[in-house]
């Protein structure tokens, strides 16, 4: 049987040398000759030997990890990222609504002006928001008026108010500038020859057009875009983009892998550039615009306007950084599309790219027999179009909470105080007492979006639909499409929803006074599960087909791949583990649609473990405790035997080997000049005293109540918050010639700075570490450290934990915000 080639040679060199002589020996019959002798045959069998070992050390995974781990410039790190399958994510650009108000004061009726596509606002002096459509205005004797938003070959009406001699309404726009370059092509390429080009970019891409325009052609064809240069057959009009350090690179075929472009071609490149995450740009941040113009015969007249975005923009986000590239790269080479180790499920959302859980999240092993290992996934949620992490991390707990045994659903929206703070469920419940579980059901409280246009049926009646909400209200699903037209005869209107994977249909109810066409299921579940596509057929008066939309969406979805908790039951209650629920007073100061579009729903349509996790893993979601009380601190094992008491004095009469803490505020007798040590009795006949000295972290117990050192006295394990207090007095340089505000902004600054890279379940904040920050600052002379009264840290395991502390257990998210900094300067 003939070997194969990856048995046949070896990785170490000597062995290959070794290999190399024995078959030149065999080839050229010289066996009884010593080779090393042959300067000549040693010399070659040396290079190649060398050669043929470095190639097969570079094919190593060892190699390729190591070197990407060292490799300082960025064009190294982009090449071995790419070299090991890695695609790095480009930027997204962030979206908004911008409310435009128009006087009308024209002196022409109608007045007729447009909104052109790529039209500009601004927010500041270098942030652009884009149009991508076009608007058409009429406006009729500046008392009414038409505003029609054309993309592509979809034609729209768009909503808006007229009071007090104002027209006012809202467009979308996108935070993105559009550029394009032209290449061409050698005209004396050779044939069967790869083809490479840079394109210089100095911005973020969001996304970029490849178009080639052949030698005496007037049009242009589109050029797909391919993983891998490999994966193109010989007729694939297609390319490769891998990012440099000056911007990007093209990989085109040479025909016999992809198709080779046309000698003397001209290539062009139409990129989007973005700001990324700088564009999730506050509330009013908009505030001008190009100027419009609106032409009568000979009169041009400009259009005065007032353009604000009354809601943050959102969804901005920037290409990943070097280190970041890096870091990736290495995870997703070590875990090779599997969900295995620890770090493995660290690294989940680079594992699992369409997975909406946070990085940084946290495995927990809960559970381990034979059927099953049942691994926690602690993350975080995020909601909200600020620009950072800890401003838009929702305030989670895992709660436990107890319930009579005759209770077996619980739903959505139940309250569960913790330490007297209210939290509530985002999920139903149901108990399987025989199982000692409870699964988890979605069911949708209310979501909107705005459906797609699916067909237009060359219809001249006036009416549009611009919004979809579905509801759950009590035991019903509500359907509500929402319609604007001028027609006399809307009224009259009816619209059919068909249920696209069932084919099931139902006759809307047209709510004149809302304008919603209505639909109200009863029971809500015979609505189906999981995402579903919905198709609204709109008919005028006549029953003449006038359009046709649709929508997707997430009614109600049975967790029970992702998501479930242990119970404990007896005879007269049951209690539940790991409930995820999100603080109460938060949930009801937020759009509720927004979260569920955002965040829940997302969450239904992207969570998919199957094809990552082992056979005999369960990967159970939960959320990190994000805010409230940090218990975790409290399991760390002691350091020290426990203690009687704290004293300041001995005790007359003590038993041998009782140990107490002396009192550090005027320790007296044997114990004078000993304050904070440990006493304890070596011979209770003589009453005689050893002494043992603690070190910094050090925790024991007095009482059930367990203590800490915390460098200048032992105090109980402090109940610490999320986000964590930090407070410092700071001393002033003598010399320092700055205000008070500013120095403080500048250790705030700081503190932020050395720690927030560092924020994630778990980690460790020393005192010390805040100390040296803070004096490192400018102006500095030396600075205390108030808050937090001992340093953060976590040395328990978890295997030590008794049954029910592992149960309790979740991963604390340990973090600070600014608001949460109190520097004080004397």
């Amino acid at each position: 049987m003939t070997q194969s080639i990856s048995s046949q040679i070896y990785l170490s060199r000597d062995s290959i040398r070794q290999q190399i002589t024995d078959y030149v020996k065999t080839y050229l019959e010289l066996e009884n000759v010593d080779l090393t002798k042959s300067s000549f045959l040693s010399f070659l069998i040396d290079i190649i030997s060398t050669l043929t070992g470095n190639l097969m050390f570079y094919q190593i995974s060892t190699y390729k990890e190591f070197f990407l781990t060292k490799a300082q410039l960025p064009e190294s790190i982009l090449n071995l990222s790419a070299f090991l399958g890695y695609t790095s994510q480009d930027a997204s650009y962030a979206t908004a609504n911008v409310l435009i108000k128009v006087p009308l004061t024209f002196q022409v009726s109608p007045a007729i002006f447009t909104i052109s596509e790529g039209f500009k606002f601004y927010a500041g002096s270098n942030i652009e928001f884009t149009t991508y459509y076009t608007t058409t205005l009429t406006i009729t004797s500046n008392a009414s008026a038409t505003i029609v938003l054309a993309e592509g070959s979809k034609r729209y009406n768009i909503p808006f108010t007229i009071e007090d001699g104002i027209l006012s309404f809202v467009l979308p726009v996108r935070q993105y500038k559009t550029s394009e370059q032209e290449f061409q092509i050698d005209e004396d390429t050779p044939l069967f020859q790869f083809v490479t080009l840079d394109v210089p970019i100095t911005g973020k891409v969001a996304e970029m057009t490849v178009e080639i325009r052949n030698p005496g052609d007037t049009a242009y064809t589109t050029w797909t875009n391919f993983n891998s240069i490999y994966l193109m057959s010989s007729t694939d009009k297609g390319y490769v983009t891998r990012r440099t350090d000056e911007g990007q690179r093209l990989y085109f075929g040479n025909s016999l892998i992809g198709v080779q472009p046309t000698p003397g071609a001209t290539i062009r490149v139409t990129i989007i550039e973005t700001e990324g995450a700088d564009g999730n740009v506050i509330a009013g941040s908009i505030k001008t615009g190009d100027r419009i113009y609106t032409t009568s015969g000979t009169t041009t007249q400009i259009v005065n306007y007032i353009v604000t975005n009354p809601s943050p923009a959102v969804n901005g986000k920037d290409e990943q950084s070097i280190e970041d590239i890096r870091k990736n790269s290495i995870a997703n080479l070590t875990a090779l599309g599997r969900l295995v180790s620890g770090g493995d499920y660290k690294n989940i959302d680079i594992v699992i790219p369409t997975s909406p859980l946070a990085a940084n999240s946290l495995p927990v092993l809960k559970r381990s027999d034979v059927k099953v290992n049942e691994i926690n996934i602690f993350t975080t949620l995020l909601f909200g179009s600020e620009t950072t992490t800890i401003e838009n991390m929702v305030p989670s707990r895992n709660a436990k909470n107890t319930v009579p045994i005759t209770t077996t659903t619980i739903p959505r929206g139940t309250t569960i105080s913790i330490s007297g703070v209210d939290y509530i469920t985002l999920f139903d419940m149901d108990i399987d007492l025989l199982n000692s579980v409870a699964n988890y059901t979605y069911t949708i409280y209310s979501a909107e979006q705005t459906p797609a246009l699916v067909t237009s049926y060359n219809s001249d009646y006036d009416l549009y639909a611009d919004n979809l909400t579905v509801s759950k209200v009590g035991n019903t699903a509500v359907f509500e499409l929402h319609y604007n037209s001028t027609e006399t005869d809307a009224d009259l209107t009816t619209c059919k929803l068909e249920v696209a994977s069932t084919s099931m249909k139902y006759d809307m109810t047209n709510d004149t006074t809302a304008h919603n066409f209505v639909l109200i299921i009863n029971p809500y579940t015979e609505v189906p599960a999981n995402e579903q596509t919905y198709y609204f057929t709109i008919y005028d008066a006549s029953n003449a087909a006038i359009a046709k939309y649709s929508g997707s969406i997430v009614f109600r979805k049975d967790l029970t791949d992702f998501m479930r908790s242990n119970t404990v039951s007896d005879s007269t209650s049951t209690i539940i583990y790991d409930i995820p629920v999100v603080k109460k007073s938060w949930y009801n100061g937020i759009i509720k649609k927004d979260f569920e579009n955002q965040v829940l729903q997302v969450m239904m349509t992207s969570m998919d473990f199957a094809s990552y996790k082992m056979l005999t893993d369960f990967a159970n979601v939960k959320f990190c405790n994000t805010t409230g009380t940090m218990e975790n601190m409290k399991l760390n094992p002691v350091t020290k035997g426990s203690i009687l008491d704290i004293l300041n004095i001995p005790p007359v009469s003590p038993l041998l080997d009782s140990r107490y803490i002396v009192d550090p505020y005027r320790p007296r007798g044997d114990w004078s000049g000993h304050g904070n040590e440990i006493a304890y009795c070596t011979d209770a006949t003589a009453v005689t005293w050893a002494f043992i000295e603690p070190v910094a972290d050090d925790i024991l117990y007095i009482g059930n109540t367990k203590y800490i050192f915390a460098g200048k006295g032992w105090i109980p394990i402090p109940d610490y918050q999320m986000p964590l207090e930090i407070d410092v007095e700071v001393f002033k340089e003598d010399t320092y010639s700055g205000t008070y505000s500013d120095l403080s902004d500048a250790v705030r600054d700081a503190i932020i700075a050395e720690f927030s890279d560092r924020f994630g379940p778990n980690v460790e904040i020393y005192r010390s570490e805040i100390d040296e920050t803070v004096q490192n600052v400018d102006g500095v002379d030396h600075c205390r450290v108030v808050k937090p009264e001992s340093s953060i840290f976590y040395t328990f395991k978890l295997i030590e934990l008794t049954e029910t502390e592992l149960l309790e257990y979740g991963p604390e998210y340990v973090y600070f915000t600014e608001d949460s900094i109190t520097v004080r300067i004397l």
